[in-house]
């Protein structure tokens, strides 16, 4: 039996349901963390852990003690549940680990509790299971593990369908409709990036910037704010949630994206945008950047912008079959029945 813990999402419920559905995957099982009592879009031989976990300490415990003693594999998704992980840490053994990137990011040397805890697990799992080495790499180095890298998309919001792959040449258009940052989270930079675009004012139609996800809420007033004093009405915030489709089709209509992320963040959206064929700018000195040139995509660091016209045109058209390569169904499916199989 395989036992993946997570914290149900819009990410994991989806792949819970497909993995144990589509891809009919046997001996699945899973132990979650949510706000809801009942989760319908989670799949047969789902656990709820009882919340608050304080409250039901004990028997919570003894559920995710039974669960990972029947194991022969625990995928744990994310960080969650260190605290238990720890317990029985005779469970790492074999337990995988799918990187997020945020674990590795909030981690400091520094001795409290909580960063003890996480070097204690985290350095003992057998795989980790990622679509970026360089996350692979960073987690070895600072948790001093000899873990394997074991690659997959992780989950669906990272597979790509090429088939609206449609490069525009921005040196043909008069304004571009431009696209800042990904959410609410300070680590987008955006002030950074505002720098970048002010002296592009005259090539520019809209900043598009959203801002409807994340837990911020002063920064997103700040960023509102000082867009606003700055470009104006060119400047546009999203700040209300989009589902997906209508999501895709907004990003169908924008020419150029500058991220300015000084760490791995917001991946999905950014694949989702080389799929459209559309221009993408990141901080070069990102796991995420490094992984998507070292194979072959074209991305493209923002300094560039900073010396050359926003118009320029860059040749994208790589991508489509890089994204098959590296993104699709086939490669997300192949990916998660060898990994059932290890």
């Amino acid at each position: 039996m395989t036992l993946h813990v997570f914290i149900a999402d819009k990410f994991t419920k989806p792949f819970c349901h497909y993995i144990a559905g589509d891809l009919k995957l046997e001996n699945q099982c899973f132990l979650y963390l949510s706000d809801t009592t009942q989760d319908t879009q989670l799949p047969q031989n789902s656990f709820r852990l009882q919340q608050p976990l304080s409250k039901h300490l004990l028997s919570n415990i003894k559920l995710f003690y039974k669960l990972g003693s029947q194991a022969g594999r625990i995928v744990m998704h994310g960080d969650t549940l260190l605290h238990f992980f720890a317990l029985f840490p005779w469970f790492l053994k074999k337990t995988d680990w799918v990187i997020y990137g945020q674990e590795l990011y909030s981690f400091t040397k520094t001795k409290d509790f909580r960063q003890r805890l996480k070097r204690f697990v985290l350095s003992r799992v057998r795989y980790h299971i990622t679509h970026i080495k360089g996350d692979s790499d960073l987690a070895n180095q600072l948790f001093g593990s000899k873990a394997q890298f074991i690659y997959s998309p992780m989950y669906l919001s990272n597979v790509v369908d090429t088939h609206q792959f449609h490069p525009i040449d921005v040196s043909q258009k008069e304004r571009l409709k431009i696209m800042v940052g990904n959410s609410t989270d300070p680590s987008n930079k955006h002030e950074s990036i505002f720098e970048m675009l002010m002296p592009r004012l005259s090539e520019i139609e809209k900043i598009y910037c959203p801002l409807s996800y994340g837990m911020y809420d002063s920064y997103k007033q700040k960023i509102t704010q000082l867009g606003t004093s700055l470009f104006g009405e060119k400047f546009v915030v999203l700040d209300q949630f989009m589902p997906f489709d209508a999501y895709k089709q907004f990003l169908g209509s924008i020419d150029v994206v500058v991220f300015n992320h000084p760490r791995q963040e917001a991946m999905g959206v950014t694949l989702t945008l080389l799929g459209l064929g559309k221009i993408v700018y990141m901080n070069k000195n990102t796991t995420s950047f490094d992984s998507l040139v070292t194979r072959g995509f074209k991305v493209f660091d923002n300094q560039l912008i900073v010396n050359q016209p926003l118009k320029t045109n860059r040749n994208v058209s790589e991508n489509a079959s890089r994204l098959d390569q590296y993104y699709s169904k086939p490669v997300y499916d192949a990916s998660w029945l060898a990994i059932d199989k290890l």
